[in-house]
């Protein structure tokens, strides 16, 4: 019954592993988190049952392989992409079962086996699924918490294992006890690491709107003072007329110019540096482009937007951080200059 019990726990962790593994390479949607779950309970079930009733090596690969399968099935409907990821997945717990049991045992298809082997392939499963995450974050330039720290703890646990196996002249109870308790520790460190993540990605998410709503304030006022300039120009707008009807009569045609650059300047709005007709990158380039202005000495922009363009919020993010980090720089340097050049061909 221990053995069992110890059975049916590190298969539970392992496929605790497996779905951190696809989250690694796919992104969850939030609508189909009752039925990941749902998916992961009959995974266990099955697979434990299975594992335990026959003990036989091409029943265990293929109610692992289609257990993986169904697991990344949530995160994506890609043929592809669920072949490459169960695929890669699978080859990373056979190579961590296959270097355990070479170096500790004497592997013989159906024959039983001490589960302290097995908590031990989970722990280099962690290990594997850590530097994943590390690696793939890394290339996709994104910024999370450190998780190499973390690496040492399943390390810490296989030399702890490995300690028990060598020191002893056989596996015994002590050492399955040892072990489940290493794995609750790794368990809640995972647990722990997870939330931490949760909380930095919610603090970061909670940033970005404080700054949309900024931006957004920002773009209303800007255009609150243009309206309130053309609602002055449309009222006298009569007497406007009039001055250049006189002039017109009167051929001056250089005043004619002089008055209806005056007339010009009157409705511009200092604070809308870009008109470009996209209002979400307009919003983020008038807030951060006043922002620049305040800070710095000269300031050139040069913005030119087709009339139908994609807009994301990645986009705008992305925007804001490179004007952010380019203002930062420029006010530590001594001529205290940006320019900010744009373009994309209109109807592109």
């Amino acid at each position: 019954m221990f053995d069992f019990a110890l059975c049916a726990l590190t298969n539970l962790f392992r496929i605790f592993l497996i779905d951190r593994f696809v989250s690694i390479f796919l992104r969850e949607k939030e609508e189909k988190k009752n039925i990941k779950v749902m998916v992961c309970v009959c995974f266990f079930i099955i697979n434990t049952v299975l594992f335990w009733k026959f003990r036989t090596a091409w029943i265990n690969i293929f109610s692992n392989l289609m257990g993986i399968c169904a697991i990344v099935r949530v995160y994506t409907k890609s043929v592809k992409a669920n072949i490459f990821v169960t695929c890669s997945i699978y080859l990373i717990n056979c190579g961590c079962d296959v270097a355990v049991y070479s170096l500790f045992i004497n592997y013989r298809d159906g024959q039983a086996y001490n589960q302290v082997y097995a908590i031990v392939v989970l722990f280099l499963i962690l290990i594997c699924e850590l530097l994943a995450e590390k690696l793939i974050t890394i290339r996709k330039n994104v910024e999370t918490a450190q998780n190499f720290p973390l690496i040492l703890v399943p390390i810490c646990s296989i030399a702890v294992i490995w300690f028990f196996i060598y020191a002893g002249t056989y596996v015994g109870r002590e050492a399955a006890i040892v072990s489940v308790g290493l794995l609750v520790i790794n368990f809640l460190m995972l647990y722990l690491y997870n939330m931490l993540l949760c909380s930095v990605s919610q603090k970061y998410e909670a940033q970005m709107l404080e700054q949309k709503a900024r931006v957004y304030a920002n773009q209303l006022e800007v255009i609150r003072q243009s309206e309130e300039k053309i609602k002055i120009l449309r009222h006298d707008m009569k007497h406007h007329l009039n001055e250049i009807r006189l002039l017109a009569g009167k051929y001056h045609a250089a005043e004619i110019g002089k008055y209806i650059d005056c007339m010009e300047l009157s409705i511009q709005n200092p604070d809308e540096m870009v008109s470009s007709g996209n209002a979400e990158i307009d919003s983020v380039l008038n807030y951060m482009l006043q922002k620049a202005r305040d800070k710095l000495d000269d300031v050139i922009v040069k913005v030119i937007l087709p009339e139908k363009m994609k807009h994301t919020f990645e986009m705008n993010v992305l925007i804001g951080n490179l004007l952010e980090n380019a203002i930062e720089s420029a006010v530590q340097t001594d001529r205290k200059y940006l320019k900010v050049t744009m373009i994309f061909n209109r109807g592109g």
